[in-house]
């Protein structure tokens, strides 16, 4: 198996977030249907940054295309998580969060050894659950992360010492589109700067898109 994969397997990624996960042959959305999917967050579409109010429509379009049926499923599942412990939650955020940053071919990946651990027998997932939690904490959080998300968190960590809870997903998406040239250039720039001003230069390439943020880079060379 593949380790990311069968990670989160074990770690007990929530099961509502695959199908909000694009796929190749996921039926295409119908326009009516995405809109009526958006008109409870309107008010909250607007005070987004740009990332965030991407990701967002992004998943109005995926719940769009889902099937009647797979839509009662997501209900239901959030019925669930209703009634699950804080401390619970937490932790299927985090593991929902590591699985939002993965790039297409890993969550495929995932998907598919998803399938084939459901295959083996009950006694044998038992023992790699227990294999599982048998790790400290800490190792078992950061093999929830493909090696090129876990490059991207340093990078965050390296540049920006806090970032907000509600920005981490955005802010990792960002660095993980820049190239190499862009990355040292935002470097330079908040090298510049006072440290009491760096998050509001974040904040402030959150709210760009990605056409703007190259051209704020570029000048910053």
């Amino acid at each position: 198996m593949r380790p990311l994969a069968l990670v989160l397997l074990l770690a007990g990624l929530p099961g509502a977030a695959l199908p909000l996960t694009a796929q190749p042959d996921q039926a295409v959305a119908d326009p009516e249907a995405v809109r009526q999917a958006l008109v409870p967050f309107q008010e909250l579409s607007q005070r987004l940054p740009t990332m965030l109010r991407e990701r967002l429509h992004a998943h109005a379009r995926a719940w769009a295309a889902l099937s009647p049926e797979e839509q009662a499923q997501l209900r239901e599942n959030l019925s669930q998580w209703e009634t699950l412990e804080t401390q619970h939650k937490l932790a299927l955020r985090a593991r929902f969060d590591a699985w939002e940053q993965m790039d297409p071919a890993t969550r495929e990946r995932a998907i598919q050894t998803g399938a084939h651990f459901s295959t083996l027998p009950e006694s044998v997932q038992q023992r790699w659950r227990e294999r599982f939690e048998a790790l400290p904490e800490q190792q078992r959080q950061s093999h929830l992360f493909d090696p090129s998300t876990r490059a991207v968190i340093g990078l965050a960590r390296e540049l920006f010492p806090f970032i907000p809870a509600q920005d981490h997903n955005a802010t990792l998406a960002m660095l993980r589109e820049l190239d190499e040239t862009q990355v040292a250039a935002l470097r330079s720039r908040l090298a510049r700067l006072p440290p009491a001003r760096r998050d509001a230069f974040r904040q402030s390439l959150l709210e760009m898109d990605a056409e703007a943020r190259a051209a704020e880079l570029g000048a910053a060379r």
